[in-house]
């Protein structure tokens, strides 16, 4: 009797405890967080949901057709379904529906998307709209939706939500450079299904550089023949897009609402034009294609017509292809010797009283502009464009001189941001030891890093925000070119160039995605990289590559004997792997299950594990290396097991360290051990190009001696590699080396 009494007071407790448990939940606020990314503007989740079956309909309002059937083949593969697409009559009880909304008035791109037992609804201010909100239903489904294959027991489940939704920012865009490495019509395809993902809407094409010219011009045929082709023999790169293929590549990206700007470069970056037509330039000489990297010296010549007529016929053909309003024409980085030295740009500059060859290349740029003007486009330039004169609006693409920016709105002109800092995407995440070889010119942009990119430039006038279109980021393939490193493995099939892109695109073009849709008051990293968790087996179950983050450290703390460290997978399903000997841990290191204490924080090393052949870089604690920031930046570091007692080479990268020309002088230090690092000399490289030296006995021990070692840079060049190559032996000794430029 006393047992069952016991029992009847342990229920009657459970019981209250379960009550206020309901009580508790359901006060809690309805506040969709959800895994869509960029987060909408406003969200309100619902107790309903949605569940898409076999017998599932999917209706669309009269000129939403395209959208419907893109709708119906996204979800098809993964589910097994075959959908049942038909337009719109009556009203409608269940299924997917497809409607416009006139409401959306002032942002046709902005959807309404409600979700209830019963439907999907999605409305859209426009085609784009509706198309908007299919993405973010897809989001919403487990992320095997994204695979190509059935997936065989998955419940297709959608939570009742009622979004409203319109971007911050009508220009969302990403640059993808052809020119300088050719990619394939179907990774351009692939890539604008990638960015569709996240609701970019700008495709910007770099079709000419000095490397190569990729678009056929059918009254210029040796602009592909020639000019779309490097190297000789088993060496020989290159390629380029048919009128066909362009047409296919425009129709596709139009379908889902991707604009494609073509950028037709000019005065400079222009070697493949004139390798294949030596009189577009001032000195007619004949000009082979490149094989290395470097900015041409080689300019359209300014002075005669024939430049302007073949420009004129270039983008006649251009425009047949691309119905974009706006064409992109480069205008960076022109260096103007051959101008100075060209008696037909001189006599032009006479003729028009101009004082300097930056006016000259003003009035090139001013008759490129009423050339296209004629067609209703609208010129697209890099920020050194934005100069005075320019009366017809352009739109100016701010890169490095955030300057410009206001030059560009107070001049009545439109500006996108493309800055250096946030959305160079070829430019490495870290410089952690064994991150893959990338841009060096720029330090690391981690993922933080482009997620800060706030278009507005946090000091702009509020006034001049209908003149700021948005951002882009920009994937540069110059790196393909500075060696054969990166080069395609065409025996194997080894699509090495994709792979390379997918890992520096994903997963920060989501982060560039984020800041020009969603509200600033809304946007917020941690959120964000919460939401983000889930996507990475998205972009698994896509086919897409992308760079696997490093874990997050949770809890730090100094007990008297050590220290407790807490980390999470910043990988939804994905594990963690760990070792506290100082060593990189590895797929097989201890599965990390909890606190880990340590002794030194420099003992503990981890990596997240996707799966035995996709694992991030280690999470590990640097060295403090403050009492030697007077002597500039670290650039390298040295182990003992980095070391040999005979001279050998050890390489520096260099690259963002060495910034402009100037003297320089690199130091060496070290922080630990019993005997210490000797150097003989240290050669300084440029794109593979000994450029300096410095040869004398120098020691980094605990008393260093003649440590430091000097070089000078005369021909910078922006986006080149500069490598150093120190010639050192040693045994137990660590340390680092650090340059600074005087």
């Amino acid at each position: 009797m006393i047992e069952y009494f016991k029992l009847n007071v342990m229920r009657m407790k459970l019981n209250k405890w379960l009550l206020l448990s309901l009580l508790f939940f359901n006060a809690l606020p309805i506040f969709a967080q959800l895994d869509i990314i960029p987060l909408p503007r406003q969200v309100k989740e619902t107790k309903s949901s949605f569940v898409i079956n076999k017998t599932t309909p999917i209706y669309y309002e009269k000129g939403l057709k395209k959208q419907a059937e893109l709708l119906s083949a996204a979800l098809s593969p993964a589910t097994g379904f075959d959908f049942t697409i038909s337009e719109l009559k009556n009203p409608v009880q269940k299924g997917i529906v497809l409607r416009l909304d006139k409401t959306f008035a002032a942002n046709k791109e902005g959807y309404r998307l409600s979700v209830n037992n019963e439907r999907i609804a999605i409305n859209g201010g426009s085609p784009a709209g509706v198309f908007y909100g299919i993405q973010t239903v897809l989001q919403m489904l487990p992320t095997g939706i994204y695979d190509k294959q059935r997936q065989k027991g998955v419940s297709w489940s959608v939570k009742g939500v009622d979004i409203e939704d319109a971007p911050l920012y009508p220009w969302r865009g990403m640059m993808l450079d052809v020119a300088r490495y050719f990619f394939s019509k179907e990774y351009v395809l692939r890539f604008i299904d990638m960015m569709a993902m996240y609701k970019l809407n700008v495709l910007h094409l770099h079709l000419v550089d000095d490397s190569g010219w990729r678009l056929e011009i059918k009254k210029y045929p040796k602009l592909t023949s020639i000019g779309a082709w490097s190297g000789i023999g088993a060496e020989r790169h290159g390629g380029y897009y048919t009128q066909d293929d362009i047409k296919e590549m425009v129709a596709y990206a139009t379908a889902r609402n991707v604009d494609i700007i073509p950028e037709i470069e000019l005065p400079a970056h222009t070697l493949s034009a004139i390798a294949a037509y030596p009189y577009l330039s001032c000195t007619g000489e004949q000009q082979i294609v490149q094989t290395q990297h470097s900015i041409s010296g080689e300019l359209y010549c300014a002075g005669q017509e024939s430049t302007f007529d073949f420009l004129a016929d270039v983008f006649a053909e251009t425009f047949a292809l691309f119905p974009s309003k706006y064409v992109h024409i480069g205008g960076d980085e022109a260096r103007y010797d051959r101008w100075k030295a060209c008696p037909h740009c001189q006599k032009r500059k006479k003729d028009l009283n101009l004082t300097t060859e930056k006016d000259l290349r003003n009035y090139f740029t001013h008759r490129v502009q009423k050339m296209v003007g004629k067609y209703g486009k609208t010129i697209v330039g890099w920020d050194e464009m934005i100069e005075e004169g320019l009366k017809d609006k352009v739109v100016g693409m701010i890169w490095h001189d955030q300057k410009k920016t206001l030059q560009a709105v107070q001049d009545g002109h439109y500006a996108v941001m493309a800055l250096t800092a946030n959305s160079y995407l070829d430019v490495a995440e870290s410089n952690i030891e064994g991150e893959i070889k990338a841009a060096t010119w720029l330090p690391p942009i981690s993922l933080e890093k482009a997620y800060q990119l706030n278009p507005m430039l946090n000091n702009l006038d509020e006034k001049y925000r209908p003149q700021i279109l948005g951002a882009q980021g920009a994937l540069w393939s110059d790196q393909f070119i500075h060696g054969t490193i990166l080069q395609e493995l065409p025996q194997l099939n080894e699509n090495r160039s994709e792979k390379y892109f997918d890992y520096l695109t994903f997963p920060r073009m989501a982060s560039l995605a984020e800041v020009c849709w969603t509200p600033v008051n809304k946007q917020n990293f941690k959120n964000f990289e919460q939401r983000l968790s889930t996507h990475y087996s998205r972009y698994d179950h896509a086919g897409y590559g992308y760079r696997v983050p490093l874990p997050q450290l949770t809890g730090n703390e100094k007990v008297a004997d050590g220290f407790i460290l807490k980390v999470q997978s910043p990988v939804d399903g994905a594990q963690i792997r760990y070792s506290t000997d100082g060593t990189r841990p590895n797929v097989y290191s201890p599965v990390y299950t909890g606190p880990v204490k340590v002794n030194n924080l420099s003992d503990f090393y981890a990596i997240t594990v996707v799966n035995r052949n996709q694992y991030s870089l280690p999470l590990f604690f640097p060295e403090n290396y403050d009492k030697f920031k007077s002597y500039g930046k670290l650039v390298t570091e040295w182990k003992p097991q980095t070391i040999k007692s005979d001279y050998s080479i050890l390489e520096i990268n260099a690259g963002g360290k060495v910034n402009g020309n100037g003297n320089y002088q690199l130091s060496f230090w070290q922080v630990n051990g019993t005997s210490g690092l000797n150097i003989q000399s240290i050669e300084v490289f440029k794109n593979g190009k000994k450029i300096g030296e410095d040869v004398h006995q120098g020691l980094a021990a605990e008393s260093p001696k003649d440590n430091i070692y000097k070089f000078n840079i005369s021909d910078y060049e922006t986006g080149a590699v500069y490598l150093i190559k120190a010639k050192v032996s040693g045994g137990d000794t660590r340390g680092a080396a650090f340059l600074k430029k005087d």
